[in-house]
């Protein structure tokens, strides 16, 4: 009886050190920053206003503003270059 007690432990001992389970492998993920340099577009200067005048008229009590043919040259070209600088900046905005 004496001998089946020592038994006992002893096989439980060495069986758990029979059974030894392999460690686990774990992978682990590692984020890691990258920085991407972009590309910046080169953006146009403004366009330059050019000055011009306009003329305020009183006609029936009322007020109304005036442009003559040169001045109104002018600001049609004003017009165009502001206007195309803008569709521009659209472009690089796409």
């Amino acid at each position: 009886m004496r001998k089946t007690l020592y038994l006992i432990p002893f096989l439980i001992l060495v069986s758990s050190c029979a059974n030894k389970q392999e460690p686990k492998i774990v992978y682990k993920y590692i984020e890691k920053p990258v920085y991407i340099q972009c590309q910046k577009p080169v953006i146009p200067e403004k366009p330059e206003f050019t000055p011009y005048q306009i003329f305020r008229v009183n006609f029936e009590s009322k007020y109304y503003y005036c442009v003559d043919l040169e001045n109104a040259k002018i600001l049609s070209e004003n017009w165009l270059k502001y206007k195309n600088w803008c569709e521009g900046l659209q472009e690089h905005l796409k």
